[in-house]
């Protein structure tokens, strides 16, 4: 089992982009991503040889699905034998209206 650490721009990135608390139309928050999609993210990198080789053997990209956030990429790198570092991710802050039109 590996050791997971989450980069410090990533945290920025998700302060910067989703806030510290809801919007009033529900928009969800900083706390909000740490506690879904990333913590699953650190969860499956726990186990970085199991999850999909994408760019070589140090790195590796996996799509965490959440009701609030829809997909959401992550990469993870090795930098250690040991230890994998969540460098960054990505979303898409229209996938629900793109997968359900009708929302």
């Amino acid at each position: 089992m590996f050791t997971v650490r989450v980069a410090d721009r990533v945290m920025q990135k998700a302060h910067d982009r989703f806030g510290e608390e809801r919007s009033p139309t529900g928009r969800p928050s900083e706390y909000d991503f740490v506690s879904g999609p990333l913590a699953a993210a650190i969860d499956r990198f726990r186990y970085f040889d199991d999850v999909h080789e994408t760019l070589g053997p140090s790195v590796r990209t996996l799509i965490a699905t959440d009701p609030f956030f829809g997909a959401v990429v992550f990469v993870g790198v090795l930098i250690e034998p040991d230890v994998v570092e969540i460098a960054d991710f990505d979303d898409d802050p229209d996938y629900w209206s793109i997968v359900d039109p009708l929302t």
